[in-house]
């Protein structure tokens, strides 16, 4: 009877789950990420092409990913794909929830998504993983705590992992939220942040790729910071 119930539980879950990722898939919603394994074009940014640079920088080796506000989990899939074991966070329940469904529909068991949001407990308690990616998330973390706060959770984040994948709101975004409260990166936010990423312990950093956001004009930067001196 018990395994009966066990069943008939996980079949309605996934029932559930499939049912969402089909509505999201064909009604006329815009998403910030594109659903994975999905065709549809109605999002606010378009990461294929962030994830095109990323992918031979992380090979496929064994290895574990923290991907920190993961939104609608594009990269932790697609790192899930090249054989690591990735745990995607996001403090928003509907990305949490779709995220697992998606995990559970594409059967992705090593892929794994939780709902917390990411301010300093959290970044002082987690665990450290081979990469990192951190995605749009500092200038919120600025906006949220101010710059100090901000860096010093970085700090935390950076020795957490051997390789971390940055990118971040700059002050020449004019017209948002944060564009005057990252103003501490001054005219040059390339330089600033390779400057910040090398201040991180990062001894290989290489800025991949410049990336519309689907928010202003302004590209960002995105890098490949790594640790690659012995100590």
């Amino acid at each position: 009877m018990k395994n009966h119930l066990k069943n008939l539980y996980e079949f309605l879950a996934w029932l559930f789950y499939k049912i969402l990722i089909v509505l999201l898939d064909i009604l006329p919603v815009k998403l910030y990420q594109p659903l994975y394994r999905s065709k549809k074009e109605n999002v606010t940014r378009e990461c294929a092409d962030r994830w095109n640079v990323i992918a031979p920088h992380i090979g496929t080796e064994p290895g574990s990913v923290l991907d920190i506000g993961c939104n609608l989990g594009f990269f932790s899939f697609h790192a899930a794909e090249k054989n690591k074991m990735v745990l995607g966070v996001d403090a928003n329940p509907f990305y949490q929830m779709t995220c697992n469904a998606l995990r559970n529909v594409h059967e992705m068991r090593n892929a794994s998504f939780i709902k917390s949001w990411i301010d300093e407990d959290f970044v002082s308690r987690m665990p450290a993983f081979d990469i990192i990616f951190h995605f749009s998330v500092f200038h919120h973390w600025v906006k949220a705590y101010g710059e100090a706060r901000a860096k010093a959770m970085m700090k935390q984040t950076a020795a957490k992992c051997q390789t971390l994948f940055f990118e971040t709101g700059q002050p020449d975004e004019r017209g948002t939220k944060w564009a005057d409260k990252m103003a501490f990166m001054g005219d040059e936010p390339q330089q600033w942040m390779t400057s910040f990423l090398s201040e991180l312990g990062f001894d290989d950093i290489e800025m991949i790729g410049t990336f519309k956001t689907g928010l202003t004009q302004t590209d960002r930067y995105l890098f490949c910071a790594r640790k690659t001196a012995t100590k």
